[in-house]
């Protein structure tokens, strides 16, 4: 799953800074931050959080070591953690249907390609998301446990 979260974040980085840049070209060009400009500097931006969020993660890995004390983020970043894969995933889904519906077999095959890939990238963001929640949700349980008995062991000593 380290490894999963290693390229995630690669593609994150790429994908943000192409969308950093693509809305730069178009903000020069219309002077006009409106329509598509704003709407990749937004999902840029969003991503750019996706990003943090993947940083601040990657010390929960491996997922079985619950001896660590780990520090958990506030919502907002999972949220927009997910919010940045679900968009993804939506992005390829509409690159991939009118690719499907297309009659030109060059524009069917690099949407159906490029679809795929960001259909598969957010997929995977938002399974390894929900993983590491539930690795989180058990973590707090364990320690929550853990320091239930470290509690009635103090208790029984005095």
């Amino acid at each position: 799953m380290k490894v999963v979260k290693i390229a995630l974040l690669v593609f994150t980085i790429a994908i943000t800074i192409l969308l950093f840049v693509f809305s730069f070209i178009m903000y020069s060009s219309s002077r006009s931050f409106q329509g598509a400009s704003s709407a990749f500097f937004f999902l840029a931006c969003t991503s750019a959080f996706s990003i943090f969020f993947h940083m601040k993660t990657f010390v929960y890995y491996p997922l079985q070591d619950f001896e660590k004390t780990i520090v958990e983020l506030s919502k907002k970043y999972w949220a927009l953690h997910v919010s940045f894969g679900v968009i993804i995933f939506l992005l390829g889904m509409g690159m991939i249907i009118p690719a499907i519906k297309a009659n030109d077999l060059a524009l069917n095959q690099n949407g159906l390609i490029g679809g795929t890939g960001f259909l598969v990238f957010g997929m995977l963001t938002l399974i390894e998301t929900y993983k590491l929640n539930k690795f989180v949700e058990t973590y707090k349980e364990r320690r929550e446990l853990e320091e239930d008995i470290e509690e009635i062991g103090g208790d029984t000593d005095s």
